[in-house]
């Protein structure tokens, strides 16, 4: 009986040590413990963890498996592989998890906040709304499903739901900045005239490990069709070792594409979750985590080279940052950036705020902003940045340059 009670102990100080991150420890707890006592579901299910939290998602699926062998109704090892195959893109095997786990405890909010997770990556998007919201009525306060299942809300053309949506989270907790944000997107709150940065770290933050693979599926060009536009309008390629600015890099998508202009490359970006990915890429020399236009204001260098990739979608009014870009140009500089385009400028508006977040700005108004900013427009034509709900998303490319 004592050596039992030793046993359970080490096992419970391996799995603290887990949960503190000390993932050398634990793993050695669980290999000592595994044993002596090589078919503990239980031991096994953690080390099997464990492998999911070091990356090793293939050798992790073995030992889940096996522990749900000794039992079968090991609720969060069912839930955990189902991460496992989630990870390895079988998302098919993982869908199977998450529904047996949920069959065991229909209350496992985690279950139904990963298979919507699941779902929507299979493109199942009615299911995958359904269940994010039985997670969400389970934990009202979960906001990383909050931020996606409002997001699909917008892509299944809800708006009515989505509005009503937001406004229960901005009541439960009115200092959240993504409901009071999409609030004024959808009519139901005056509108800012950019995004808040809370709203923009947060959202960011929380859609830092699928951005890339999200923006796959959206077909999103907007890295490629700058750096071809730069290529073709600025007769930068001529010239080397250039400083280039990446403002609001996100996961880092343009940095491959203007490595080889640069001598030295600088990327600027509200989320730190997204800085780390970019960090992952290799190809920056710098990541500076702040709000572009203070770190513009503050930063004390010229750039030959500034882009600004689907980021200035976040502000409406576009005075400050322009002028902040045409600050930091060096002579013969050139500022590349996208804009979403709004399409109905019989309103006379400047821009708007869409019912996905996200500005548009009429062409006249950024003509007149460019000027306003001494920026020489060298080119500013019309493109296709992504597909949304299956429709094109139209945009303005501008390279421009420092008026002599």
């Amino acid at each position: 009986m004592t050596s039992q009670t030793a046993a359970e102990q080490l096992l419970r100080v391996a799995i603290a040590q887990h949960r503190a991150g000390d993932h050398a420890l634990a793993e050695s707890g669980y290999q000592h413990y595994l044993a002596d006592h090589p078919r503990s579901a239980s031991a096994l299910h953690f080390l099997g963890l464990l492998r999911t939290h070091q990356g090793r998602n293939a050798e992790a699926i073995p030992l889940m498996v096996q522990a749900l062998e000794i039992d079968p109704e090991y609720v969060d090892a069912w839930s955990n592989l189902g991460i496992a195959y989630h990870q390895e893109r079988d998302l098919e095997r993982a869908e199977k998890c998450y529904r047996r786990a949920l069959e065991l405890n229909p209350q496992f909010v985690n279950a139904w906040a990963n298979l919507g997770t699941t779902l929507r990556a299979r493109e199942a998007n009615e299911e995958a709304a359904r269940a994010w919201k039985r997670a969400l009525e389970l934990s009202p306060r979960m906001r990383s499903v909050a931020i996606p299942f409002g997001q699909l809300l917008y892509r299944l053309d809800r708006p009515a739901e989505a509005l009503e949506f937001y406004t229960r989270w901005h009541e439960a907790d009115p200092e959240d900045p993504i409901p009071v944000h999409m609030l004024a997107a959808l009519g139901g709150a005056g509108r800012p005239e950019r995004a808040s940065d809370g709203f923009i770290r947060s959202t960011f933050d929380d859609f830092a490990d699928s951005f890339d693979e999200s923006l796959g599926r959206l077909r999103y060009r907007a890295p490629e069709l700058l750096r071809e536009a730069l290529g073709r309008a600025a007769g930068i390629e001529r010239r080397e070792r250039l400083a280039v600015l990446d403002l609001g890099c996100g996961t880092g998508l343009c940095g491959p594409l203007l490595r080889p202009l640069a001598g030295r490359l600088i990327g600027v970006d509200l989320s730190s979750k997204m800085l780390a990915q970019a960090a992952g890429r290799g190809v920056y020399d710098q990541l500076n985590c702040a709000e572009l236009t203070q770190w513009l204001a503050a930063c004390g260098e010229k750039f030959d080279v500034a882009m600004a990739a689907d980021v200035l979608c976040y502000f409406g009014e576009l005075a400050e940052v322009f002028g902040r870009v045409r600050d930091v140009l060096a002579p013969g500089g050139r500022f590349a950036c996208s804009l979403e385009a709004l399409k109905d400028e019989a309103t006379r508006q400047p821009f708007a705020l869409r019912p996905h977040g996200r500005y548009q700005h009429a062409r006249t108004h950024v003509e007149a902003i460019l000027a306003a900013a001494r920026l020489r427009v060298i080119e500013l034509s019309e493109a296709v940045l992504r597909y949304e709900r299956g429709e094109p998303v139209a945009g303005h490319l501008v390279i421009a340059a420092p008026a002599e």
